[in-house]
C-alpha cells in the first residue's frame, strides 16, 4: 500500500482553546492518494483540515508525520517551523486571499520554489500560468483577480513548491466547467506522481473524478 504520510488516531479539533470541533477522527493520508473531507457546514471540515496542515495544534488523540515525511525532525507537524512545514505541507485556505504576498501573479508563484532555493522556478512558474488559465494575468497584482482566479492562483502557488502533502480547502470553488477541469485534472497528475491530497469539499463531482478515499464528518 502507498506510504502514510499523516496518522491521525483519535484527533480532537477545536478552532481554539475553548472551542472543541471535532474528535475521535481516524485517518490516514497516504502518498499518491486523494482524501476527501466531507460533511455539513459548520461540522469542522476546513478545521480538521488545518489541523492536518500543523497550522492548528490537536486538541485530543494524536497526528504523526511517517518517516518519509517528517525525515528527521520530529513526528508532530504543529511543531515544525514555518520553514518546515512549507517544504512538507502546502495549504490553501477557505479564502485564499488571505495568503498572497508578490505584488503580481508571476511574482507569487515563484515564492514558494524561490524560497527553497529551486533551480528551475521560471520553468515551474511558465507551466502553472498555463495550466490554470493565468498567462493573460500574469502580470496582474493578486487581489485583483476575481474569486476564482485567486483560488487557483493559491493552488499554483502551493504546489509549485513541490511539497510532498497538499490541503486544500474547497478548491473547486467558484470555477466554470473549464477551470474545474483544470483544477481536477492538476490534483490527478499530482496524485498520481506520487503527492498525497487531503481536499475539504462539498463537491461529488471532485470526490468522483479523483476517486477519492472520503471522510464524513458527522456521519454515524
Amino acid at each position: 500500500r502507498d506510504p502514510v504520510l499523516l496518522a491521525a488516531r483519535g484527533l480532537g479539533t477545536a478552532r481554539g482553546r475553548r472551542q472543541p470541533v471535532g474528535s475521535g477522527i481516524d485517518l490516514d493520508v497516504r502518498a499518491g492518494r486523494v482524501l476527501a473531507v466531507t460533511g455539513p457546514n459548520g461540522i469542522g471540515k476546513s478545521t480538521l483540515g488545518l489541523t492536518l496542515a500543523g497550522l492548528l495544534r490537536p486538541a485530543a488523540g494524536s497526528l504523526r508525520a511517517g518517516t518519509a515525511l517528517a525525515d528527521g525532525i520530529g513526528d508532530a507537524p504543529a511543531a515544525w517551523t514555518s520553514r518546515q512545514l512549507a517544504g512538507r505541507i502546502g495549504t490553501v485556505f477557505q479564502d485564499p486571499e488571505h495568503q498572497f504576498v508578490a505584488r503580481t501573479v508571476r511574482e507569487e508563484l515563484a515564492v514558494g520554489p524561490r524560497a527553497l532555493g529551486a533551480a528551475d522556478v521560471d520553468a515551474r512558474v511558465d507551466e502553472l500560468l498555463d495550466a490554470f488559465g493565468l498567462a493573460h494575468l500574469a502580470d496582474a497584482n493578486p487581489f485583483t483577480l476575481s474569486g476564482g482566479e485567486q483560488r487557483r492562483l493559491a493552488i499554483g502557488t502551493v504546489i509549485a513548491s513541490r511539497p510532498p502533502v497538499v490541503v486544500l480547502d474547497e478548491p473547486t470553488s467558484g470555477q466554470d466547467r473549464a477551470t474545474w477541469q483544470a483544477v481536477v485534472d492538476r490534483l490527478g497528475e499530482l496524485a498520481d506522481s506520487g503527492t498525497a491530497i487531503v481536499a475539504v469539499t462539498h463537491d461529488r463531482d471532485l470526490v468522483r473524478a479523483l476517486d477519492a478515499d472520503e471522510i464524513v464528518l458527522g456521519a454515524t
